[in-house]
C-alpha cells in the first residue's frame, strides 16, 4: 500500500499513570518528507533512534508499530505506527 493512503502516529504516554500525553496523527507520506530532510541535520550516535531504519519500514509499508521506546528518567512510553 502507498504511502499517500497511510498515516503516521506518535503517542506519548506517561509510564507511571498510563494516561496519554500525546497522539498525533499526520499523513505518512508528509512524514516520510520530514524524516528525510532531518536525517540530513540530526546528530548521530549509537544511543539514537536509526531514523534510517524507520524510513525503510516506511518505504516497505510495514504495518503496526515501527518503534516503542521507554524514557524511565522522564517516565514517558513513545511508540510510532504507521497505519
Amino acid at each position: 500500500m502507498a504511502l499517500s493512503n497511510r498515516w503516521f502516529r506518535v503517542r506519548v504516554t506517561d509510564l507511571n499513570t498510563g494516561k496519554s500525553k500525546a497522539n498525533i496523527k499526520i499523513p505518512a507520506k508528509l512524514a516520510n518528507f520530514g524524516m528525510k530532510i532531518a536525517t540530513r541535520f540530526a546528530p548521530t550516535s549509537a544511543d539514537d533512534l536509526d531514523m534510517k531504519e524507520v524510513l525503510s519500514m516506511m518505504d516497505n509499508s510495514v504495518d503496526g508499530k515501527l518503534v516503542d521506546v521507554e524514557d524511565e528518567e522522564k517516565g514517558e512510553r513513545v511508540e510510532v505506527f504507521l497505519e
